[in-house]
Order: C-alpha cells, then sequence, then structure tokens
C-alpha cells in the first residue's frame, strides 16, 4: 500500500529532528565527560548546559547535568559555611552569642541553594539534591530552616523509606545538638578551626581545622 507523501515527509522530518537531537546530545555530554577527565570543571560545566539546552528530553545530558550542577551546589555551600567562620573570627563574635550573617555570606548561601535548585529544574525528584537543600536550608537558617528541611526529609522517606541517609539527617536536624549548643560550629574550638596553647597555634583535633561541629554540622 503506498503512503501519502505528505506523511511521509512529516515521518522524515521528525526522525531526521530525533537524529539531530541525539547527534548533538551525545558529542555534548562526550565532550563533557572528557573535560571532566581533564579536570577542566568549568568547561565541563558549560558543554553540559549547551547539552541539555540542545536536547532537553536526552536522559544522559539531563543526568550529566544533575551531577555536575550537584558538584557545584556542593563547593558553593561549603564556600558559604567557609566565609561565616571566617566571619566570626574577623568580627571577633563569641561562640555562644547570636548574629547575623553579613551580605555576602547570605549571598553566598543563596547561591548554593540556586544550583541546587537548577538540579531540580532538570531532575524534580533527585533526592541528593533534595537532600542538600534540606541540610542547607538547615544550616543557612537553625530556626526557620528547620520546619523547612523536616518537610523535605518527610517527602524524601515516604518516597523511599530504604533510604537509610534521610532519616539519619532527619535525626540530626530535628532536635537541638546539645554538643554544639544548636551554632553548627565545633565547640572544642569555639568554631575557630584551630587551638591555640602556649602562644602556637595548631589545627582542631576535634574538627580537623573546619570549625564545624562534628556531631550536626558536617550535614
Amino acid at each position: 500500500m503506498n503512503v501519502p507523501l505528505g506523511v511521509r515527509t512529516t515521518s522524515t522530518l521528525k526522525l531526521a529532528a530525533r537524529l539531530t537531537w541525539a547527534t548533538v546530545s551525545t558529542t555534548k555530554t562526550g565532550e563533557a565527560k572528557d573535560a571532566l577527565e581533564r579536570g577542566d570543571f568549568e568547561g565541563a560545566f558549560r558543554i553540559v548546559e549547551e547539552a541539555v539546552g540542545a536536547a532537553p528530553d536526552d536522559p544522559e545530558a539531563r543526568e550529566l547535568y544533575a551531577v555536575t550542577h550537584l558538584a557545584k551546589a556542593i563547593r558553593l555551600s561549603d564556600r558559604a559555611r567557609e566565609a561565616r567562620r571566617q566571619e566570626l573570627i574577623r568580627r571577633a563574635i563569641d561562640y555562644d552569642v547570636e548574629f547575623e550573617d553579613t551580605a555576602d555570606v547570605s549571598r553566598m548561601f543563596d547561591e548554593a541553594l540556586a544550583a541546587i535548585e537548577d538540579v531540580l529544574r532538570v531532575q524534580p525528584g533527585h533526592w541528593k539534591a533534595l537532600l542538600l537543600k534540606a541540610s542547607l536550608l538547615f544550616r543557612k537558617d537553625r530556626v526557620a530552616g528547620r520546619p523547612q528541611a523536616l518537610e523535605i526529609l518527610a517527602k524524601l522517606a515516604d518516597a523511599d523509606p530504604t533510604n537509610r541517609q534521610v532519616p539519619f539527617t532527619i535525626r540530626k536536624i530535628e532536635r537541638p545538638c546539645p554538643r554544639c549548643e544548636d551554632t553548627g560550629f565545633c565547640s572544642y574550638c569555639k568554631g575557630r578551626g584551630s587551638k591555640r596553647f602556649l602562644r602556637i597555634e595548631s589545627k582542631c583535633a576535634k574538627c580537623y581545622g573546619r570549625g564545624i561541629c562534628p556531631a550536626c554540622g558536617l550535614l
């Protein structure tokens, strides 16, 4: 039976479009992986964004996008936390004194959260991104962030009861930490990351120089 010309042409165009998308995506994701192997994270980040832009439904491109943007979010989160610690030292804020982040530190936390939202835009159910989002919301503001974090974690627990990291994180967030008085900083070095003895400065042995509470801060 002869197929009408219009149908055949439409089919051919659709097939060509699919093949073009696949070619672009495969090439771009391959370039991104090569860049990652070379240690060129910024290059891989840029290329994978191009890959998702060219083929937004390609699962390989979306997965690589999630991986690179989650890595960026983790890096930004660590940077924000370190900036806060440095501000404690610079402003000579005592360990048990309440304080507000400077505009720069607050902006760093917002940038980390924005990177997580980039992951969730491509993969809304990405559990690692959601777990990091909950932890970061709590880390940014322990009072306001606690209920938001627990809401996210409760949904993750319902979605996958076998995931052991979720209840572990819930236990760390749902109650104030007794070791650090819920500051998130190492109580041994008061968040400084170092101890002074006989005028000699040495790395804090409890938090390995990070100034973070080893019980609740490493979320």
